[in-house]
C-alpha cells in the first residue's frame, strides 16, 4: 500500500497587485504546493489549476494550514487528485515539475476577503471581485519568480476556464492545455444559478452587507447556495442511490421542518459540511468569476472565433474532456467548444468519459482520465 507523502504549502508575497476593477491592493499572496522537481533548463513545468471551491492542496496529505484558520477541514488534509499526481502517474512527479496554487479570493491561503487589511479589519466585501485575468496575472507573477517561461496547463471545472484566459493572456508561453469538464463559457442556467446562489447569501440576515465577524457568519445562507450549485455537481438521476438514508438535521440548520427524504438529507449535509469550510464572501468571488467568464472581452478580442486563432497561431494544442452526466458543461456544450476549436486551426483533440458521476467525476473516479492524459503529455 502506497504511503502518503506529507506536503507543506508555501506563500509568495505577491506585495502590491491591482486587479481587474482597478482596486490596488497592498500586501497580496498566493498559498501554492509543488510537486516533482524542475529540471535544469526549467522545461517540464506543469501549471495546475484547482476547480471552484478547492485549494492548491491536489497531492499527498497536509494537516496544517495556518493562513487558513478553522476553514481548513479534514476533509481537506488529503490531496484533491493524489490518484492522478505522483511516480508513474498520469502527471508523473518524476517527470513533471507541478505547480498548484490557490485562487486570489479564496480563503486557503491566498489573499482573499478573510484576510486582514491595514485597517486591522478583514477586507469582508471591500474585496474586490476578481476576474480569471487577474488570477492568471497574480499565478505568472509566482511562474516568473520560479524562472519558468515555458509550461503545460491541466485545467479542471472552472480551472479550465482559467485555463483558456491564461494561454490568452501568455500564448507564447503555454506548451499545451489538457481541459477537464469545462467549456468557453458558462450557460445561462449556471449564470442564474450563480445569481441565486449570492442572493441566498445576501439574504442571510448575518451577512452584514459583507462585513460580518468570521466569529459569527451567514452559513445558513452560504449552505443554502451550496445546495444550489451541489444540484449542477451530481447525477441527478442517480441522487437518490447516491444519497445518505439517515434523515436529520444534526447541526441544526433548519429552524422547524426536518427533511423528509434522504435526497434532502444529503443536501443538507453537503451544504452544512461545506459552509463550516469555506467563507461566504469568498465563494461570491469565486462562483461570480466563473458565471462573469467572458474570452472575447478578457482577451480583447471582438470574437471567441478571433481568441481561438491566437491559440492556433501559437501552435498550443489542446486536450479536451466532457462527463457524460455533466449538468454544469454538457458534452453537447462541450464537444462544439472542441469543434469550434478545430475550425479556428488549433489542433483539439476531444473525449467523453462515461460516468455516472456527474460534474464531479475528474475528482471522484480519476482513472477513467489516466490513460487519455498520460499519452497526451507524452506526445
Amino acid at each position: 500500500m502506497e504511503t502518503a507523502q506529507h506536503v507543506r504549502s508555501k506563500v509568495f508575497e505577491l506585495g502590491d497587485f491591482c486587479f481587474d476593477d482597478g482596486q490596488c491592493l497592498p500586501g497580496m499572496r498566493l498559498a501554492y504546493e509543488t510537486y516533482g522537481e524542475l529540471n535544469a533548463d526549467k522545461s517540464n513545468a506543469i501549471l495546475l489549476f484547482h476547480a471552484l471551491t478547492g485549494s492548491h492542496h491536489a497531492h499527498g496529505q497536509n494537516a496544517v494550514l495556518p493562513e487558513a484558520g478553522d476553514f481548513w477541514q479534514p476533509e481537506n488534509f488529503e490531496g484533491w487528485w493524489d490518484l492522478m499526481i505522483g511516480p508513474g502517474k498520469p502527471l508523473d512527479t518524476e517527470r513533471y515539475f507541478i505547480i498548484c496554487i490557490n485562487f486570489l479570493g479564496s480563503c486557503y491561503g491566498s489573499s482573499g476577503p478573510t484576510c486582514i487589511a491595514p485597517d486591522g479589519e478583514p477586507w469582508g466585501s471591500r474585496f474586490p471581485l476578481v476576474t480569471a485575468n487577474d488570477q492568471a496575472r497574480a499565478q505568472i507573477r509566482l511562474l516568473d519568480a520560479m524562472g519558468i517561461e515555458r509550461f503545460a496547463i491541466v485545467g479542471p471545472s472552472v480551472g479550465g476556464m482559467l485555463s483558456l484566459a491564461t494561454a490568452s493572456m501568455y500564448p507564447e508561453r503555454v506548451r499545451s492545455v489538457i481541459i477537464l469538464g469545462a467549456s468557453y463559457r458558462p450557460s445561462i442556467e449556471h449564470r442564474l444559478s450563480v445569481f441565486e446562489q449570492i442572493l441566498a447569501i445576501e439574504l442571510d440576515e448575518k451577512y452584514r452587507a459583507g462585513m460580518y465577524p468570521l466569529s459569527d457568519p451567514p452559513r445558513r445562507g452560504l449552505a443554502l447556495a451550496r445546495i444550489i450549485c451541489h444540484k449542477l455537481f451530481v447525477y441527478q438521476k442517480g441522487l437518490e442511490k447516491r444519497a445518505r438514508k439517515g434523515i436529520c438535521d444534526r447541526k441544526g440548520m433548519l429552524s422547524w421542518y426536518l427533511p423528509a427524504r434522504n435526497t434532502e438529507s444529503y443536501m443538507l449535509h453537503q451544504g452544512t459540511k461545506f459552509a463550516r469550510r469555506f467563507d461566504a464572501n469568498a465563494y461570491i468571488r469565486i462562483v461570480n468569476m466563473w458565471a462573469s467568464f467572458d474570452l472575447p472581452a478578457l482577451s480583447g478580442k471582438r470574437t471567441v472565433d478571433e481568441a481561438f486563432r491566437v491559440y492556433a497561431a501559437h501552435g498550443i494544442p489542446f486536450m479536451i474532456f466532457s462527463i457524460s452526466t455533466d449538468c454544469c458543461f454538457t458534452p453537447r456544450d462541450v464537444s462544439a467548444f472542441a469543434r469550434r476549436l478545430q475550425r479556428c486551426g488549433v489542433d483539439a483533440r476531444y473525449a467523453c468519459i462515461r460516468s455516472l458521476k456527474g460534474h464531479d467525476s475528474f475528482l471522484l473516479e480519476p482513472e477513467l482520465y489516466q490513460d487519455e492524459i498520460r499519452r497526451y503529455l507524452s506526445l
